[in-house]
């Protein structure tokens, strides 16, 4: 609909057809940067969208995608009548929207975890813009949002629990430490020779800096 007001334009104001150059992707992010809250989400079951902030509206029948809507679009106008109706809409794609809104989108995050492979807490990272999912969900490291939990978490599974896979001395020597120790309370049949994972704990954390998260900032702090 939206190529279609375009052409209608450079007719209009006799302009060369090649006046109109832009692909696609760069003409619609043009357009809806300011048209962000005329956004809408396709509803899987019916013919519907969502859109800001949990209004409904359909696409207008006159519309070139009425009969084939998109997973998401934005629309030049909203008309209410016996419904709510998007026209002059466009088949636009979420990930386009993030970049031209930092200042309205909202960032929401779950499931912090340690990961060996990575050295760091990751976590997942949700992304909406006025209530719509744009990024559903992608992992992000976790290190800037919360460093206090994630270096908890760096010391308790990467140091305590030996979930770390690194080439410091101290870290393998420990560790065999720990077994030799584990082996002599299993042949002498005693459960009080190694101390607990609290204890531990509270070694590493009174010893390493602040400032570290990860195993990146462990290494730079080492050094």
């Amino acid at each position: 609909d939206i190529h279609r007001q375009l052409s209608q334009t450079v007719k209009l104001l006799r302009l060369p057809v090649n006046t109109v150059t832009a692909d696609h992707r760069t003409v619609h992010s043009a357009l809806l940067t300011g048209l962000l809250s005329h956004i809408g989400q396709k509803d899987s079951e019916k013919t519907e969208f969502t859109g800001a902030h949990s209004a409904r509206f359909a696409i207008f029948p006159a519309s070139q995608l009425f009969k084939k809507p998109p997973k998401w679009i934005m629309v030049a106008q909203l008309l209410e009548t016996s419904r709510l109706w998007g026209r002059i809409a466009a088949r636009i794609e979420p990930e386009w929207i993030e970049p031209l809104a930092p200042h309205l989108v909202k960032y929401h995050y779950s499931d912090p975890h340690w990961e060996k492979s990575q050295g760091a807490v990751m976590a997942n990272e949700k992304v909406t813009l006025f209530g719509l999912p744009i990024v559903a969900s992608r992992k992000i490291n976790y290190g800037a949002i919360d460093p206090p939990l994630c270096r908890e978490l760096f010391i308790r599974h990467g140091l305590v629990e030996g979930q770390w896979q690194t080439r410091h001395v101290f870290f393998h020597a420990n560790l065999q430490l720990l077994a030799e120790v584990e082996a002599m309370e299993h042949k002498s049949r005693r459960r009080d020779i190694l101390v607990d994972d609290e204890t531990l704990f509270t070694f590493y954390e009174q010893r390493i800096g602040a400032d570290v998260v990860s195993a990146r900032h462990f290494d730079s702090w080492w050094k």
